[in-house]
């Protein structure tokens, strides 16, 4: 795992005094540029889908409290076993969540997208800790907030907290399909499943999709809980089929809903 540059600050108005957000730095804290990134001149939560409907009073103070840096590919935003009393919110990119076992084996939760609240479990104040590790899948851009600001915040505002419970019920929702594909799904209906979740975001108008950059067959096969060389055979077949056409780093699917017939049709 490759650990981000620094680690994630707390910028002067969000300071408190528990010691323990003292001592958890930033995967920013020494890139002025982001540090120095506020709302007024980048990103802003508004952009966040659940929080449109809050009071424009807590938005405004949750982007004025919060924390904005950049993670690259590779970036660590948490180790596994670290307890960290912030909550991050992911305003673009994605954020993927590998388990290292002891055998150096790695099992993937299902990744965070755009508008995802990330370590959640900030939230129930006893900082546990994960076992998991959490880092970047490409170019990040996140805002980072103290659970104890954040919770202040939203305390008097029904729809942020109706946000918050959104956003922690749809990341148990991913976790439980996630859980119900490792169970009854074969490793062909994974693949396919995996590349249909890759497709959702970048379907064209004519019903195409272009996967860029497309996962290695190692990362496709630690998403769905295989090996590299099932993963190639499912690719290799799919490809001689028309389904996908491989065009230099990008995985070019004609008509997604051939390969949403296919999902359906496989474990019949």
């Amino acid at each position: 795992m490759k650990q981000p540059p620094d680690r994630y600050s707390v910028p002067q108005t969000e300071r408190e005094s528990s010691s323990a957000a003292d001592r958890n730095t930033s995967a920013a804290d020494r890139n002025t540029s982001a540090a120095d990134r506020n709302t007024s001149q980048g990103p802003d939560l508004g952009d966040i889908e659940h929080f449109h409907a809050i009071r424009p009073s807590t938005l405004a103070e949750m982007n004025r409290r919060c924390h904005w840096f950049h993670l690259e590919d590779g970036d660590v935003l948490i180790p596994a076993g670290e307890r960290v009393d912030r909550l991050f919110f992911l305003l673009a990119g994605e954020l993927r969540f590998p388990v290292y076992t002891r055998t150096g084996k790695i099992v993937w939760l299902p990744s965070a997208h755009q508008g995802s609240l990330v370590n959640g479990v900030a939230l129930s104040g006893d900082l546990l800790v994960v076992p998991y590790s959490i880092e970047a899948a490409g170019p990040c851009t996140i805002a980072s907030i103290g659970n104890r600001a954040f919770l202040d915040i939203i305390k008097d505002d029904p729809e942020a907290l109706q946000a918050v419970v959104q956003m922690l019920v749809e990341r148990q929702h991913a976790l439980v399909e996630h859980i119900v594909e490792l169970s009854t799904l074969s490793v062909r209906s994974r693949v396919h499943s995996e590349l249909l979740r890759l497709c959702v975001e970048k379907i064209d108008t004519d019903g195409s999709a272009l996967i860029s950059p497309i996962p290695t067959h190692t990362d496709l096969a630690n998403r769905i809980g295989t090996h590299r060389e099932a993963v190639a055979r499912e690719l290799s077949y799919l490809q001689s089929v028309g389904i996908v056409l491989r065009r230099a780093k990008e995985l070019y699917v004609p008509d997604v809903s051939r390969l949403t017939d296919l999902l359906s049709k496989s474990d019949d």
